[in-house]
C-alpha cells in the first residue's frame, strides 16, 4: 500500500484542500501497512512531551528520519518540526495540531469497531490533541477521546505491555490522566488515574532491573497524583502520603547516588513543599536546615539548562522565606530572593513542554513573593502587570485566577503596610475581592479561607483610614472574615483524623476570637457568639458529625457509601495506609480520604454552610433552649482582648425562648499579657519540662513545685477581679447557687476558674472561692455544651470499671481503687494492677479501656482511671499510660486524644452516658490551641460521656485520692450529679472542720486529719466537663 494514500474516503466536511490533512491521511495509512513506523511515529510524539527544544535543523532530521521525508509530508513535517524545536506561534502549532487530530478522529469515524488499527488512530488522535493542549494549555476536550486509545495493539509491533515494561497504550492512558487531572481539577478521575497506575504496577510482574525501572517511574507519577489529590481535595492525609512516598523516591536516588531525572526532581520538589506544610502544621521546623542543606546541594548539581530547575528555585525560596521569618535572619531573606529572580530570569525555551505551560503562572508568582521579600512600589507594579498578563492567557490548571490574585492580594497587603500605601491597599482589596468573587460562586479550593481573612484584614485596615467609606469596609471586613470560618468549617470536615482536623481548627479558632472581639466591640453580642460557635471545638464537633454519616447518607440515598464509610472506618484510623508505599503494594484507600470527599459531597456538604449544619453550630436560639433544659444559669464565653492593653469580654447567654442579646461584661484585666497569666503559664511550662526531664536534679524540681505553687495563687487571686467577680454579680442572686458553665477561650482556657478567689473570707478562713457561690462545669463551646447536657445519664449501678496504675509507680493508686471497689463499687470490674488482689479482671489496655466506652463491646456506668497522664505538646497526643500489649510497640499502652476521637468513628453516642473519671495529671488541660480545648476529658465526652472528671495540673497522689474517694461517697451515698458531687468534694476539703465519711477508711481516712487539704494546688485541680444537670433535672 502506498503510504501518501489517504486512508478512508472523503465525506465533504472540508478536508479537500488541506495539504497537511492529506499528510495525516497518508500516515494513517502506516497503522495498516507499516505498523512498525506507525508505531515509532507514537512513541516520538509520546517522549518528545518531557524533551527540551532542539534547533529547528536538527528537529528537521529528526522528524525526517520517522519517514515523513517525502514530499507528501512537507506540512506534517513542518509542524512536528516546529513543535520539537519550539519555534513558530504556539497557536498556530496549536491549530496544526488539532488539525492533524481531526483529520485522524474522521478516519476513525469510518473504521468498524473491533479491528486492530482503531486503537492505533486513537493513539495517534489521543497524542496529537495533548500536544495542541500543550501549545496552548486549556484547551484540551477530553470528550473527543476514543476508548481505543487505552487499547493494546494485537501485534507485537503495537509494543504492547508485558510482565516487564509498560506498554504504549498504558504510558500514553498515563499521560492523558495527568493532563486530564491537572487541567480540569477533577477528582473522580484522579481516583481513576491512581487506580490504573496501580493496576500497570501489578501488572509488571517480572524481577528484573528493567520492571523495577518501570515501577519506580509509575511510583514518581503515583507521587504527583497524591500531590494533587492533596491540592485539589484538600486533605491532609493525601499531602502525608505523598510527602511518604516522595521520601522513599529520594531515599532510592540517595542509594544510587546520582542526580535524579527530571520526573523524580519533580518528585523532589513535591516532598519539599510537603515537607514544608508538615513544618508549619506541627510547628517543629527543626528539618528546615536540613531540607536547605539537600536541596541546596542538589541545586548545585544540576546542569544549568536542566529543564525544571526553575521549581526547584522556586522551592528553595519559600524554604528560606520560613527559616528567615523563624530567624529574623537577612541572610535568609537575601537567599529567597536571590533564587526568585533565578525562577523570573528562566527563558521558558529550555523547558519541557509538559512542564512549559504551568511556566508563565510559576514566573508571576516569584515577582509577587518577591515583593514580600524586598518591598518597593515599582516591584509592586511589575507584578501586578505580570499576574493580570498572564491571567489573560491560557489557563493550563483549574483555580490558576484564584491562586495568582491571592498571592498577590497577600504581597500586596504586606506592601501597603509596609510604605503605608492607600493605593497599593485599594489594589490589595481589588484583587482579594475579586479572589471572594470566585469563592462565593463555587471556584474556590479548600484551604483558601486565608484569602478572604486577608481581605478582612485590608479592609479593616482601611476602615482605620476613616473617610467615606469607612463604614462599608468595617461592614465587609466582618463579613468576609465570617465567611472564612464558614470554609474553614469544611475543611476541617476534609481531614482523616483529629491531628489534621487541629491544624485546620487551628487557624479558625483565631479568626473566631478576632470576628468575636470586634463583634462585641461593634455592639453585636449575639454575632460575636456566632463567631465563637461557628470557630471553636471543630475538631471535637467533626469527630460528633463523623459518626452520625453513615446513618446519614442511608437516610438520603446511599448505602453503598455507608457501608464503605463503615468499613474502613472499623480499620483504625491512625493505621491505615497513608502513604502509599509503591503502588499495587498499598492496602488502604488509593487516594487517602477520597471517600469521605465523595460522602460529603453526596451529602450536599460542597459549601461552607452545609458544613456548618453538619457540625451543629448551634445559634442564640438553641443555646437558650438548652441553658433551661440542663437547668443551668448560664452560658459564659471569656474572651481576651486582642492585644495587650485591649480590654477582653465576657459574653452571658441565658436561659429562656427566644433570642434576647447576650448580656456583655468589659473586662480590663482580660488583656494579653496580663502578668499573673503569663508568669502562671510560663512556670508550668517550666516546671513540666522539670517533671519530664529524668535526669533533673530533684531539689530542683522541688523549687520549681513552689514556684507554681505561688504562681497558682497569684493566677487565682487575679481571676476573681479579672472576670469571675464580676461574671457572678451579672448572673445575680437566685437564693441558691448558681449553676454555669464556662468557655474561656484562648489562654484563659488554662486558668481553674472555679478556683478564682476573693480576699473576704468567712468562718475564720482567709480567702472566699467561686465554688463556694457557683456550681460550675466547663464546655469546649456551645455546640459541646449542648451536645453533652441531651445526654442522659447511666445509673451508676450499670457496671463500673476501676482502673490502678499498671506500672505500679502510683503508691496511692492502688489504695484509692480498692478503696472505690470497697466502699462504693463492690462488683466493679479491676484492670490493671493490685498486688494486694488475686487477680485483676483484665491488664487495663487501652483497648480494654475502649470496650468499657460509649461505642466499645462492654460499656459500663462508671469508669475510674488512676495512673500517669501528660498534656503532650500537641493536644491530640496528650495521653493515659495504660498497660501496653505484651507483643505491641513502647508506646502501645498510650491512649491518646487522638486514638479517643478517631477509634468510634462509625458509632453515634446513644442517649445515655457513662461517669468517667480521670485521676490522673493533666487530664483537662491543652498545653497549646486552648480554643480546640482538645483534652482527655473533652475527647472522652465527644466519644458519649456524660459526665468526666479532668485535672488541670500535676496533682499530688494522696490528697487526690482521698478526694476521689469523697467524691464517689457523695455520687452514690447522697445521689448527687457528678458535678455536684465535685463541688462538694472540693467545699469538703476547705472545710477546716470537715469530717470524713464513714466509708472512709484506712490511710485514706488517716489523710482526711491533714491540715492543709485547703491549698488550691491539691483541691481545685480538677474540672468538670459534660451534662451540668442536677440529679433531679429531667
Amino acid at each position: 500500500m502506498d503510504e501518501e494514500r489517504p486512508h478512508g474516503d472523503g465525506d465533504g466536511d472540508g478536508r479537500v484542500g488541506d495539504p497537511l490533512a492529506d499528510a495525516v491521511r497518508g500516515v494513517l495509512g502506516w497503522a495498516t501497512d507499516d505498523i512498525p513506523r506507525f508505531t515509532e511515529l507514537l512513541v516520538w510524539l509520546y517522549r518528545a512531551v518531557d524533551r527540551t527544544a532542539i534547533s529547528p535543523e536538527e528537529a528537521h532530521a529528526e522528524v525526517a528520519a520517522l519517514g515523513l521525508d517525502r514530499p507528501a509530508f512537507v506540512p506534517l513535517r513542518e509542524l512536528l518540526a516546529g513543535i520539537r524545536s519550539g519555534e513558530g506561534d504556539p497557536r498556530a502549532l496549536a491549530q496544526g495540531a488539532r488539525r492533524g487530530a481531526d483529520a485522524t478522529r474522521r478516519a476513525l469515524r469510518q473504521l468498524p469497531q473491533h479491528i486492530p488499527e482503531r486503537p492505533r488512530l486513537a493513539k495517534l488522535h489521543a497524542i496529537l490533541l495533548v500536544w495542541a493542549n500543550f501549545l496552548v494549555p486549556g484547551t484540551m476536550d477530553f470528550d473527543e477521546l476514543d476508548e481505543a486509545m487505552s487499547e493494546p495493539g494485537p501485534h507485537p509491533d503495537d509494543r504492547p505491555g508485558g510482565p516487564e515494561h509498560v506498554g504504549l497504550e498504558q504510558q500514553l492512558a498515563t499521560l492523558v490522566d495527568a493532563v486530564r487531572v491537572s487541567q480540569t481539577g477533577d477528582l473522580a478521575h484522579l481516583e481513576t488515574s491512581a487506580a490504573r497506575l496501580r493496576a500497570i504496577t501489578d501488572s509488571l510482574s517480572a524481577d528484573s532491573a528493567k520492571a523495577a525501572a518501570a515501577r519506580r517511574s509509575l511510583a514518581i507519577g503515583m507521587a504527583g497524583r497524591l500531590h494533587e489529590a492533596a491540592t485539589l481535595g484538600g486533605g491532609l492525609r493525601a499531602a502525608d502520603a505523598a510527602l511518604t512516598m516522595a521520601r522513599e523516591l529520594r531515599a532510592a536516588d540517595d542509594r544510587e547516588g546520582s542526580v535524579p531525572p527530571a520526573g523524580t526532581l519533580n518528585t523532589v520538589v513535591f516532598a519539599a513543599q510537603h515537607e514544608l506544610g508538615l513544618a508549619r502544621r506541627s510547628g517543629d521546623f527543626g528539618a528546615l536546615p536540613r531540607l536547605v542543606e539537600e536541596l541546596t546541594g542538589l541545586y548545585a548539581a544540576l546542569p544549568p539548562d536542566q529543564e525544571n530547575r526553575f521549581a526547584l528555585a522556586a522551592t528553595l525560596a519559600e524554604v528560606h522565606r520560613e527559616r528567615a521569618a523563624l530567624t529574623q535572619d537577612p541572610a535568609e531573606l537575601r537567599a529567597a530572593a536571590r533564587y526568585l529572580r533565578e525562577v523570573v530570569k528562566t527563558d521558558p525555551r529550555g523547558i519541557a513542554p509538559m512542564l512549559a505551560g504551568y511556566f508563565p503562572a510559576l514566573r508571576a508568582s516569584a515577582l509577587t513573593q518577591l515583593i514580600m521579600v524586598e518591598p518597593g512600589r515599582d516591584a509592586a507594579d511589575e507584578a501586578i502587570a505580570e499576574v493580570h498578563r498572564v491571567l489573560e492567557g491560557p489557563q493550563p490548571f483549574p483555580h490558576q485566577e484564584l491562586r495568582l490574585r491571592y498571592q498577590l492580594g497577600r504581597a500586596l497587603l504586606h506592601t501597603a503596610r509596609h510604605f503605608d500605601d492607600p493605593d497599593l491597599l485599594d489594589s490589595c482589596v481589588t484583587e482579594l475581592s475579586r479572589v471572594r468573587e470566585l469563592i462565593v460562586r463555587g471556584d474556590g479550593l479548600p484551604h483558601t479561607a486565608d484569602a478572604l481573612t486577608q481581605l478582612s484584614e485590608a479592609l479593616w485596615l482601611r476602615r482605620g483610614r476613616g473617610g467615606p467609606r469607612a463604614a462599608a469596609d468595617r461592614e465587609a471586613a466582618l463579613a468576609a472574615r465570617g465567611e472564612a470560618l464558614i470554609g474553614l468549617s469544611a475543611d476541617v470536615l476534609l481531614q482523616l483524623g483529629s491531628e489534621h482536623g487541629l491544624f485546620v481548627a487551628r487557624f479558625a479558632s483565631a479568626q473566631a476570637l478576632w470576628l468575636a472581639y470586634w463583634s462585641t466591640v461593634c455592639d453585636r453580642p449575639a454575632e460575636a457568639v456566632d463567631a465563637l460557635e461557628l470557630g471553636r471545638a471543630l475538631v471535637l464537633r467533626a469527630a460528633a458529625a463523623s459518626r452520625g454519616i453513615p446513618e446519614l447518607l442511608e437516610a438520603r440515598g446511599h448505602p453503598d457509601l455507608a457501608r464503605q464509610w463503615r468499613a474502613e472506618a472499623a480499620a483504625d484510623p491512625l493505621q491505615l495506609d497513608t502513604a502509599g508505599a509503591l503502588p499495587g503494594r498499598a492496602t488502604g484507600p488509593q487516594i487517602p480520604g477520597s471517600l469521605r470527599r465523595r460522602a460529603l459531597e453526596a451529602l450536599g456538604v460542597g459549601s461552607g454552610a452545609d458544613a456548618s449544619e453538619l457540625l451543629g453550630t448551634p445559634d442564640l436560639r438553641a443555646l437558650r433552649a438548652g441553658l433551661t433544659a440542663a437547668g443551668a444559669d448560664a452560658l459564659v464565653h471569656l474572651v481576651p482582648g486582642q492585644r495587650p492593653g485591649m480590654p477582653g469580654f465576657a459574653l452571658l447567654v441565658r436561659p429562656g425562648t427566644g433570642e434576647p442579646q447576650p448580656t456583655v461584661l468589659k473586662l480590663p484585666l482580660l488583656t494579653p499579657g496580663s502578668p499573673p497569666l503569663e508568669r502562671y503559664l510560663d512556670v508550668t511550662a517550666r516546671r513540666t519540662g522539670a517533671a519530664a526531664d529524668a535526669t533533673a536534679d530533684p531539689g530542683r524540681r522541688t523549687q520549681w513545685d513552689g514556684q507554681w505553687e505561688v504562681a497558682l495563687r497569684e493566677l487565682c487571686d487575679w481571676a476573681w477581679p479579672a472576670a469571675m467577680g464580676p461574671v457572678l454579680a451579672a448572673v445575680g442572686p437566685l437564693h441558691r447557687p448558681p449553676r454555669i458553665v464556662l468557655v474561656p477561650c484562648g489562654p484563659l482556657g488554662a486558668v481553674a476558674w472555679h478556683a478564682a478567689r476573693t480576699p473576704y473570707g468567712s468562718d475564720g478562713r482567709e480567702h472566699r472561692y467561686a465554688c463556694e457561690e457557683a456550681v460550675f462545669s466547663y464546655a469546649p463551646s456551645g455546640a459541646e455544651f449542648l451536645r453533652a447536657a441531651a445526654r442522659d445519664r447511666l445509673p451508676t449501678t450499670d457496671g463500673q470499671v476501676l482502673v490502678a496504675d499498671p506500672e505500679l509507680s502510683l503508691v496511692w493508686a492502688e489504695i484509692e481503687a480498692e478503696a472505690l471497689h470497697t466502699a462504693c463499687y463492690p462488683d466493679g470490674l479491676r484492670y490493671g494492677e493490685f498486688p494486694t488482689a488475686d487477680v485483676s479482671d483484665a491488664p487495663g489496655t487501652p483497648e480494654d479501656i475502649l470496650a468499657a466506652l460509649p461505642g466499645g463491646g462492654s460499656p459500663v456506668a462508671v469508669v475510674h482511671i488512676c495512673c500517669h497522664a501528660l498534656a503532650g505538646p500537641d493536644p491530640t497526643r496528650s495521653a493515659l499510660r495504660l498497660a501496653a500489649p505484651p507483643t505491641g510497640p513502647e508506646d502501645a499502652g498510650r491512649l491518646t486524644v487522638a486514638r479517643i476521637l478517631d477509634g468510634a468513628a462509625t458509632e453515634r453516642p446513644g442517649g445515655a452516658g457513662p461517669l468517667v473519671v480521670l485521676s490522673a495529671c493533666e487530664t483537662d488541660l491543652s498545653t497549646r490551641d486552648h480554643d480546640e480545648a482538645l483534652t482527655l476529658s473533652t475527647a472522652l465526652v465527644a466519644r458519649g460521656a456524660a459526665d468526666v472528671i479532668g485535672s488541670r495540673w500535676a496533682v499530688n497522689d494522696a490528697p487526690t485520692a482521698l478526694m476521689m474517694a469523697v467524691f464517689h461517697d457523695f455520687v452514690t451515698t447522697h445521689g448527687l450529679a457528678p458535678v455536684d458531687a465535685l463541688r462538694a468534694a472540693q467545699l469538703w476539703m476547705l472545710d477546716p472542720r470537715r469530717e470524713p465519711p464513714p466509708t472512709l477508711r484506712g490511710e485514706l481516712r488517716g489523710e482526711a486529719t491533714r491540715t492543709d487539704l485547703d491549698h488550691i494546688h491539691l483541691w481545685a485541680a480538677f474540672t468538670h466537663q459534660g451534662n451540668p444537670a442536677a440529679r433531679d433535672t429531667p
